[in-house]
């Protein structure tokens, strides 16, 4: 696996692990709120005040959470050296490809010109 497959992996393992945790912790401070409103429903302006901030809290690291994932998927500064490697490498392949095309052109049209002797270079 290279550095784009892992980053890959590790940005929906993020935003799965971050989704749950606080999908679950979500859920927990409403039963709670929701046990103390009926315990004391004469508090339940100041509960659910402090629920809704509570729950802005867990929600900005859901945020959080996207953020890095869409770091890790579009910004990574890992991939960018690898995949500028690469692409030089192919680009290098294709270049040493084309002289080699080159040569045989030349000594294809040495043959056909009637020359008889075709010099071949060994590497």
């Amino acid at each position: 696996m290279g550095v784009l497959e892992v980053s890959i992996l590790v940005a929906g393992i993020a935003m799965a692990v971050g989704s749950l945790m606080t999908g679950l912790a979500q859920g927990l401070s409403v039963a709670k709120a929701m046990e103390g409103i009926s315990r004391q429903p004469e508090a339940a302006g100041k509960i659910q005040g402090a629920l809704i901030i509570g729950l802005a809290f867990i929600e900005s690291i859901a945020i959080y959470v996207l953020a890095i994932a869409i770091i890790i998927l579009f910004a990574n500064p890992f991939t960018s050296s690898t995949v500028s490697e690469q692409k030089a490498k192919s680009e290098v392949a294709v270049l040493k490809l084309e002289i080699e095309k080159i040569n045989l052109e030349k000594e294809l049209t040495a043959m056909k010109a009637g020359s008889g002797k075709v010099e071949v270079k060994k590497k």
